[in-house]
């Protein structure tokens, strides 16, 4: 399975893509390399996600010091808080599974709650999908989000 998450800022129009590892005993952990671009049409998304698809791994181990992972997390980021990570940001996660792209839209409960999956959103394509399938599922994805 690969993981990745995409955040959208909607001032700026700027997106910060990056992989989730699989922790050993279940669970996801970002990991690096953080993706932080603007101004990206919707094709430069989808193949920006490709890239941070391909880093995803699994049986990952938990950090020992979550509040140590959080915020080298949020530095990576360019951010010093949850609050300002959550502020005009909307979030779409990606996972493949069974030969499918799995694109789930979130809701933005902010800093405490965090992204919120809408698995009533979900849009499922194939991982056979062309590079202007991806895009179109992607947007729509980000549509979605509340």
């Amino acid at each position: 399975m690969k993981r990745a998450n995409i955040l959208k800022f909607e001032k700026d129009n700027r997106f910060i893509m990056y992989p989730v590892n699989t922790l050993r005993g279940g669970g996801g952990i970002a990991s690096s390399p953080y993706i932080i671009k603007q101004n990206l049409s919707d094709t430069e998304v989808a193949e920006e996600l490709l890239h941070v698809l391909d880093n995803s791994t699994v049986d990952v181990l938990r950090p020992v010091d979550w509040e140590l992972f959080q915020k080298s997390h949020l530095k990576n980021m360019g951010f010093k808080t949850m609050k300002s990570l959550h502020d005009d940001s909307i979030s779409v996660s990606v996972f493949t599974k069974d030969n499918n792209y799995y694109i789930n839209p979130t809701v933005n409960k902010g800093p405490k709650q965090g992204f919120q999956g809408a698995t009533e959103d979900r849009i499922i394509i194939s991982i056979n999908a062309t590079i202007d399938e991806m895009a179109d599922a992607l947007k729509e994805a980000f549509a979605r989000c509340k």
